[in-house]
């Protein structure tokens, strides 16, 4: 599936010029480090240019800008990433921001609800930027957070779906893998450059033999 602007577009997204931000989290499943959440904002004139209409479906003769090559970041090599989101940032993209919610937050609230805050203070900082509330904000998943609910909508797989939502997800993702590449110097002996923190095997094993640090999520199976 390749994301596109129709769900935006259902919204209104052309037809009243809203402004209309996207969001997603990364690091949801880890055993390690911080849930991140990405968000982002489109700019209208770069996709009418592109050849965007009111359906929002894909351009049939789409050009080689970035904005034809997102995809849920996941489907993206690991190599690519980086480059796409430095080139979404000079053509396409409105505004983006990154936002945490911390392995102590994790603990306090849990993992969905620190997730929750994570995404509702990266719309906030997009918000900040752009100097105005955002109309609607789409959501990847099945929940809004509870700070958004009167402009939220959830899009189950809308990091597939939805081009602001997967521009988004790039964004999270790039931010959150070079966190973990740094916290490998300081916590050498995981393996988190190479799983960033997911329950992989080996990571699972080096927590059993080194033990838990303090960017380990405590209560989550294979920490505790």
């Amino acid at each position: 599936m390749i994301p596109d602007l129709t769900s935006e577009a259902s919204l209104g997204f052309f037809a009243s010029s809203l402004l209309i931000i996207g969001v997603d989290e990364v690091g949801r499943g880890c055993l390690a480090g911080p849930v991140v959440a990405g968000a982002a904002a489109l700019d209208q004139k770069t996709l009418r240019h592109l050849g965007f209409d009111d359906s929002g479906d894909r351009p049939s003769a789409p050009t080689d800008h970035p904005l034809f090559r997102v995809r849920d970041s996941k489907l993206i090599a690991e190599k690519d990433r980086e480059p796409l989101s430095k080139a979404l940032l000079k053509g396409g993209v409105l505004a983006s921001a990154i936002a945490e919610a911390s392995v102590a937050e994790i603990g306090k609230l849990n993992i969905l609800h620190a997730s929750m805050l994570a995404m509702e203070r990266a719309v906030a900082k997009v918000e900040v930027k752009l100097k105005r509330k955002a109309d609607l904000v789409l959501i990847d998943g099945n929940r809004v957070p509870k700070g958004l609910k009167d402009r939220g909508r959830a899009i189950v797989k809308g990091d597939l779906k939805s081009l602001t939502i997967a521009c988004a997800s790039i964004f999270a993702k790039v931010y959150r893998d070079q966190l973990m590449e740094t916290l490998e110097a300081k916590y050498p002996g995981y393996g988190l450059s190479k799983h960033k923190g997911y329950p992989t095997p080996f990571h699972k094993e080096q927590i059993l033999a080194l033990g838990a640090t303090p960017i380990h999520r405590e209560g989550f199976r294979g920490v505790s």
